[in-house]
């Protein structure tokens, strides 16, 4: 699996780039990141890793866009291994 690229285009929007061109929107809010401990933590950080956790899971949709901390209601480990894997 070739490593996403995340670029962030706004205060809370960011583009996944992913392996043969594929484009994805996600959104990112800042509550959301305070939410997780982690406002220290630069956006594009936190959702680089967040997009890695869901593709390492086969989450990530085809299109977007995609709200990258619902993945918290789906996945009861997902809180904890993103505050590990920034902490």
């Amino acid at each position: 699996m070739d490593e996403p690229v995340v670029l962030q285009t706004g205060p809370e929007q960011f583009q996944v780039l992913l392996g043969g061109g594929r484009r994805i929107e996600a959104t990112l809010a800042h509550h959301s990141r305070r939410g997780l401990g982690l406002h220290g933590v630069p956006p594009v950080q936190v959702a680089t890793e967040m997009v890695r956790f869901l593709l390492e899971r086969n989450d990530l949709p085809e299109a977007g866009p995609v709200v990258l901390a619902a993945a918290a209601g789906r996945y009861p480990e997902f809180v904890e291994e993103i505050r590990a894997r920034l902490g």
